[in-house]
């Protein structure tokens, strides 16, 4: 039974420990959300740190790519000075242009002449012009070199640096090495533009541009030679040169790019998501936190109704030797009960209306909601059914007046909450008479508009319900509540003795007890029907 239910304090605690559990479930979920968000950022800035290292190398190519065509524009001028000549005119533009650039100790330029017996002569060298008039015909720079290459067609080689195999030796590092062959038109001679890049030296640079910036991210690059795929260099942003992997990178952090004569690929350090959770602290452990106090408050709340019901359960006691009949008992009980339902309906809205509140724990609320609202019913029935049975006067209960406009707004507020899950349309009239007193008992008006309800949307089985709410004058001179409820479904009526069902029964008993009537109309070819309350005061 469940006044016996209520009747064990102890019980109460359950309303902390699922405020407990569906908040720990709501953490989780929040947890789980707040994880996936924090991957996509790291992922988000991992490219944008590297699509950054990229663009400044991209933009040191680019320089590098201008000053190299200055340089052949004005080899290709017509002149009338000879070949040593031009070269030298066209080196000063370089110097002048290159020099002032940032990266003018990075990328070396060489400039050759080849004769007709394949002899080469470096005839301009920058930064080292002592190495002008130098021999190179057997230099591993000339390795695999086809002389009868088109005008301009870069021919690229890398090979490790040592003081034996590279001319302007800075360290050993891995070279990249891209010969120009330009087929000059004054003469048989071959002009070769030779370009060296340390790689190692240009991602010091990019570390140096990137520190200038801000910071540098703890990245690792890896180059690899564009046709063989062979690993060149395996640079650690900001430590150095590491080990090369065996194979391409599978990590899940990783950028590619394939510009300006390399196969590069950035992944990220294991020092990158430490430092990312460094600079964007979260705090994962805030829905927990919330979950915590929200479980201490609904924890307090129900020990203060504990001792409330405690101490009413103590005031029935002490009465109880001066109620000598069953009725006055009965009476108390129900008083006891009504009021900490309503107190828990209130708590229940007021915890389901917080903003804070999950929609996952607002449905339970929603639910937990429908089934007090049950529960009064449920004993209500039960009160009017044994006060029926002793032949009770229905007046007995009607002689109070109330502001039925208060009630009005609860029931609106109740039907729309029953409905907004369901997707039933609804609509609600509030007659402008319904702003006075009427003579009754407001407790008992609202438990049979509820019940009202309750009939009405067991029966229906489409999507709209309709509530009429007005007061006409009694022959007495009484104002008098009336209810009506327009609907399609099944068709009810509370004097259909072979439809069997707990919401019309508790509908019956209400009503019998409070000396109302109902009539309902006939179902229509649409199916809709009537039903109107008419709550009497005579």
């Amino acid at each position: 039974m469940p006044i016996t239910f209520f009747k064990s304090h102890n019980a109460l605690f359950l309303f902390p420990l699922a405020v407990l559990l569906f908040g720990l479930l709501a953490a989780a979920q929040s947890l789980e959300q707040s994880a996936e968000q924090r991957e996509e950022q790291l992922r988000e800035q991992f490219e944008s740190d590297a699509a950054l290292r990229f663009l400044v190398r991209d933009a040191l190519a680019a320089r590098l790519q201008t000053h190299l065509k200055g340089f052949v524009a004005a080899l290709a001028a017509p002149s009338t000075e000879d070949l040593g000549e031009t070269i030298a005119r066209a080196g000063n533009i370089i110097r002048s242009n290159y020099g002032s650039d940032t990266a003018s100790q990075i990328v070396h330029f060489f400039v050759a002449i080849v004769s007709p017996d394949q002899r080469a002569v470096i005839s301009y060298s920058y930064p080292r012009p002592e190495l002008v008039g130098r021999e190179i015909s057997d230099h591993p720079m000339l390795r695999d070199l086809d002389f009868s290459a088109r005008s301009g067609r870069i021919q690229q080689i890398d090979f490790l640096a040592s003081r034996e195999n590279d001319l302007s030796f800075t360290s050993e590092s891995p070279l990249v090495i891209r010969r120009h062959v330009f087929q000059h038109s004054a003469g048989d001679l071959t002009v070769l533009g030779i370009v060296k890049l340390n790689l190692v030296e240009t991602e010091q640079y990019i570390d140096s541009q990137l520190r200038d910036l801000g910071s540098v991210a703890p990245l690792e690059v890896t180059h690899y030679a564009p046709r063989s795929d062979r690993c060149l260099l395996r640079y650690a942003a900001g430590s150095g040169v590491g080990v090369c992997p065996d194979g391409r990178p599978n990590d899940v952090l990783q950028y590619r790019s394939e510009r300006n004569g390399f196969s590069s690929v950035v992944t990220a350090t294991a020092a990158y998501p430490q430092q990312f959770e460094n600079k964007y602290a979260r705090t994962s452990y805030l829905p927990f936190v919330l979950t915590i106090v929200a479980t201490l408050i609904a924890w307090l709340v129900t020990i203060l109704v504990r001792a409330r019901l405690i101490s009413a359960e103590e005031e029935i006691k002490s009465y109880q030797g001066s109620l000598y009949g069953k009725e006055a008992l009965t009476d108390t009980i129900h008083t006891v009960v009504a009021d900490n339902l309503a107190q828990l309906e209130v708590l229940a809205r007021r915890v389901k209306d917080a903003p804070d509140i999950a929609e996952t724990e607002r449905r339970y609320l929603n639910i937990a909601l429908s089934e007090i609202i049950q529960l009064r019913l449920s004993v209500d029935a039960k009160i009017m059914a044994d006060r029926n049975d002793r032949g009770r006067e229905p007046n007995d209960v009607t002689t109070e007046m109330f502001s039925i406009d208060e009630v009005a707004k609860t029931i609106e507020a109740e039907l729309k909450r029953l409905t907004a899950d369901e997707g039933i349309e609804t609509r609600v009239l509030l007659d402008e008479s319904l702003r006075g007193q009427v003579r009754g008992s407001a407790y008992w008006t609202e438990s049979a508009l509820l019940a009202f309800i309750n009939a009405s949307l067991t029966f229906a089985d489409e999507s709209f319900i309709e509530l009429f709410l007005w007061t006409e004058h009694s022959p007495s001179g009484e104002r008098e509540l009336l209810a009506r409820i327009r609907d399609v479904g099944i068709p009810w009526s509370l004097e259909d003795h072979n439809l069997d069902h707990p919401s019309i029964t508790a509908l019956k008993a209400i009503l019998d007890g409070l000396g109302a009537t109902i009539s309902s109309s006939a179902a229509s070819e649409a199916g809709s029907q009537e039903h109107v309350i008419r709550f009497s005061c005579g």
